[in-house]
């Protein structure tokens, strides 16, 4: 569907040009899904060694993107994915940061910018979740959720937004927690940190739309995360009667949801809070 050809388009018409975006199937890494190309973007994917993040840089691979893995200590873990990545044709770097350092969140960018010249794409899916009883728990303790959890997102855009910017737009997907949103007991600097990067995202989605840079929050829920198909999904993550769905979420699920913020299929939204948890909590 072409926008901004100046002719009317039909419903229909404009329904059936969502059909990639409507339809993605749940896949493993060998197999290819037939969405939005994003051939010459560059992505970076904080968090990404294994699991949610890992799943979010091979769907960003599979789409043509060349990606950025990140860990904080795990080169192992973090070159492993960008093989993986590297595989599906595109390129791949694996660099070591930890988001809650600003001067190691600058190195990294500015050796992305050193090896592949820019940034289109920042998920920020790092998410530090310690139970801390909030009478129990220490400054010190209280500070480094808030570094993982906030900082991170903002030292995070503060170095790729130039490059968005004079790349012409780009896209930022910060992460959240279901239990941010419900609250959850010994998860008070979770919650407060999660709710912080949500105003952190309204307020950039304001700032930076004028740069075409959309900036969006995914809320999302309870994962089998090691589960690569609803196939193979372990029996404890069926029949869950506390979800209306009735099962847990898969990491392919998110990734989907993450490619479609970072590709021109999401191309006027902005601002906006996504919540993926098979309907437990619902908006």
């Amino acid at each position: 569907m072409e926008i901004g050809t100046g002719k009317p388009v039909s419903r229909r018409s404009a329904l059936a040009g969502m059909g990639a975006a409507m339809a993605l199937p749940l896949v493993d890494s060998a197999v290819q899904v037939s969405a939005t190309r994003m051939d010459g973007k560059v992505a970076i994917v904080t968090g990404s060694g294994r699991n949610l993040g890992r799943a979010g840089v091979l769907e960003l691979a599979r789409r043509g993107a060349d990606v950025v893995v990140n860990a904080r200590t795990n080169r192992q873990e973090a070159e492993s994915v960008a093989r993986e990545a590297e595989s599906l044709g595109v390129r791949a770097l694996a660099l070591l940061a930890d988001v809650g350092d600003q001067e190691q969140v600058n190195r990294m960018v500015d050796e992305v910018l050193t090896q592949f010249g820019r940034v289109d794409v920042l998920i920020n899916n790092v998410g530090f979740r310690p139970l801390y009883p909030f009478m129990e728990m220490t400054t010190a303790e209280w500070r480094a959720v808030m570094a993982a959890n906030l900082d991170g997102p903002f030292f995070c855009a503060k170095a790729c937004v130039p490059s968005m910017i004079a790349n012409g737009g780009g896209s930022i997907v910060n992460l959240s927690g279901v239990g941010s949103f419900a609250g959850a007991a010994r998860r008070s600097a979770v919650c407060a940190s999660k709710m912080g990067a949500l105003g952190l995202t309204r307020a950039l989605a304001v700032e930076l739309g004028p740069y075409n840079i959309r900036v969006n929050y995914v809320v999302p829920g309870g994962w089998d995360e090691q589960a690569t198909s609803l196939d193979d999904m372990e029996p404890e993550s069926r029949n869950l009667q506390r979800i209306p769905l009735g099962r847990l979420g898969i990491p392919q699920e998110l990734a989907n949801l993450y490619a479609f913020l970072a590709s021109d299929e999401s191309s006027y939204i902005t601002g906006q809070t996504f919540h993926i948890n098979g309907g437990v909590n619902r908006y």
